[in-house]
């Protein structure tokens, strides 16, 4: 998915001849942390509630403190993942976005990018969930896949959760079959530890109600 797509219609940006009160203003209703500052559709940089705190006075104006303005931001044809990045490697709340003329075209909000990535994920999709817990240098995706197709089943998504204090680390594996009793058994097999799992017909209604209405929080 492409930056293009993922411009969220209601987050505004504010002129550089704005005050400070007027920032915290436009960010406490948007519930962001930053705002691009634009003047005739080019973009100045990203203005943050935490900069405009540490001015002498809110009523100062944003012009007054553009040279100390970070300017990151994203080309309207980049990959969902380059966003990421941005914001990640920024701390940002909202990623601007450019066209090739370098024009401003709007925002990426965090919750958008969230939003998006909880839907796109194969978290959704029908299947189970298999945690495996083992030793850092004992970890090959190229077994673990082995041990799941020779179930006739396929891994979906998998991700790693590490521990700085120890040197173990803990897989988590989405499979598409719901029955994942023998996958389970031959993990055992073969001597991984199978610290927890899950099948969809465990995750009950409330849990669904209550996922259902964190999207719809994080939709801006």
């Amino acid at each position: 998915m492409q930056s293009n797509a993922l411009i969220s219609s209601r987050i505004e940006s504010i002129l550089p001849d704005e005050d400070g009160k007027r920032a915290l203003e436009m960010m406490k209703n948007f519930r962001v942390h930053h705002l691009a500052v634009v003047k005739k559709d080019y973009f100045l940089g990203v203005i943050s509630d935490k900069e405009i705190n540490n001015w002498n006075s809110t009523s100062e104006y944003i012009e007054e403190h553009l040279t100390n303005l970070a300017s990151p931001y994203v080309k309207h044809d980049q990959h969902l993942f380059d966003i990421i990045q941005v914001l990640e490697k920024n701390n940002l709340s909202v990623v601007p976005v450019l066209d090739d003329n370098n024009k401003y075209l709007g925002v990426i909000t965090h919750r958008k990018l969230l939003y998006t990535i909880a839907k796109t994920a194969t978290i959704q999709s029908v299947g189970g969930v298999i945690i495996l817990e083992l030793e850092e240098i004992d970890y090959s995706l190229t077994e673990i896949a082995s041990i799941v197709e020779s179930n006739n089943a396929k891994i979906l998504s998998s991700y790693i959760i590490s521990n700085p204090d120890s040197k173990k680390i803990e897989v988590t594996l989405k499979i598409n079959k719901q029955d994942i009793r023998s996958i389970i058994k031959d993990f055992e097999r073969h001597d991984y530890i199978v610290q927890a799992s899950y099948k969809e017909d465990e995750v009950d209604s409330d849990f669904t109600d209550r996922y259902e209405s964190l999207m719809r929080f994080l939709n801006p």
